[in-house]
């Protein structure tokens, strides 16, 4: 294998490079400016050679699908196609009978978005034309990477397609509220799990009438409800807006007082309710990097909410039936756990001995210079 002088093709590189969108990484959640030429070869030599020379680390089992115009092979997802030589990793150029070893791939991986599938699935278009689907209920943290290979004795590097990377997550909110309606004023709290699954306590007071020696009074009665559903993507949100509605089963425990007799009364039945949701735009002074929250993590609400329950005391007079009204106004005080992620990452992924050694003795002759001082 014919052996090509560094010093142009490094210079070249490194000034690609130095432009290029490649961050150094002290700490894992540390990212400073672009890397310049000296802080890219220092970043070389100040790491391990057992970390920098990783032939295993490059992924040489995957299929050659075509050349691209510059005739790098490649992939179908545009990565640089690599096989495993006997002198390491190699790839073979368009025309080229001879391969070309792989001196340095370095990996840039950045967090392009968070995705809540909220109001129905998110489908998600990928570089080669496919799709990703985030089903209804969860999220999905998406990675964006790009590979830069630099083969021996090519001047331009190779820079992969964009490949992007999905880590989906059930979504949970814990939702606190007022309520108003017949069963009388109070709070709410709710858990969603899945934007599917509901489950809600709520307490409320209201009061009754009754007749006291002739003369009519007020009593408090105190209503107590938990309940559970199913929510579905709701209907027209083109009209109405981003909507869901929400059925299920739930059951009042109603304390009266003594005025009323006393004692606890008991009613279960159904519900059926409509929601109106809203979401808050996140703080124009948001750092992005390090709060990943999208927009629709944030929901705030109104609702109404219609409720049909059987009364077991109305049962002898023929009146079993109690429909309810309420409308209410909520919002996630505890929203989904976004997984942890660093923001942005630069890796070294393969070095070769040869291209290693060049660079040493390059910097070397360099800093031998007296106008290095």
């Amino acid at each position: 294998m014919a052996k090509t002088p560094l010093l142009p093709v490094w210079a070249g590189i490194i000034m690609f490079l130095a432009s290029s969108l490649i961050y150094a990484v002290d700490e894992p959640d540390v990212f400073d400016e672009p890397l310049s030429a000296v802080e890219l070869t220092r970043l070389i030599l100040d790491s391990e050679p057992h970390e920098l020379a990783s032939p295993e680390a490059v992924a040489t089992d995957t299929a050659f699908s075509h050349y691209d115009p510059l005739g790098f092979p490649e992939t179908s997802d545009g990565r640089l196609f690599v096989q495993l030589g006997s002198f390491g990793p190699a790839t073979t150029l368009r025309g080229e009978r001879t391969s070309f070893l792989l001196y340095a791939q370095y990996t840039n991986e950045q967090r392009d978005a968070v995705l809540l599938a909220r109001a129905g699935q998110i489908s998600d278009p990928l570089p080669d034309g496919g799709v990703y689907t985030v089903p209804f209920g969860f999220g999905a943290v998406r990675m964006n990477a790009v590979d830069i290979s630099i083969v021996e004795g090519i001047v331009l590097p190779h820079i992969s397609d964009n490949r992007k990377a999905y880590t989906e997550f059930p979504l949970f909110d814990l939702y606190a509220g007022l309520t108003a309606g017949t069963d009388g004023i109070g709070i709410e709290t709710r858990g969603v799990f899945r934007e599917r699954y509901t489950a809600h306590l709520s307490t409320s007071s209201s009061s009754a009438r009754y007749i006291d020696d002739g003369t009519p009074r007020r009593t408090t009665v105190v209503s107590f409800t938990a309940g559970g559903g199913l929510r579905v993507p709701g209907f027209l949100p083109e009209l109405i807006g981003p909507n869901l509605l929400s059925f299920g089963g739930d059951a009042l425990l109603e304390v009266r007082g003594n005025a009323l007799g006393g004692g606890v009364g008991f009613q279960p039945g159904a519900f059926l309710e409509l929601e109106r949701v809203f979401f808050d735009e996140p703080p124009d002074n948001r750092d992005f990097r390090t709060d990943p929250r999208p927009f629709n993590y944030r929901v705030h609400s109104v609702f109404a909410r219609l409720t049909g329950r059987i009364d077991p005391q109305g049962i002898v007079a023929a009146d079993p039936l109690r429909l309810g009204l309420a409308i209410g106004y909520r919002v996630n005080v505890i929203g989904p756990r976004i997984p942890e992620h660093e923001f942005k990452r630069t890796e070294i992924v393969y070095v070769a001995d040869d291209f290693l050694d060049d660079i040493r003795r390059q910097v070397e002759r360099r800093d031998a210079r007296p106008d290095s001082q």
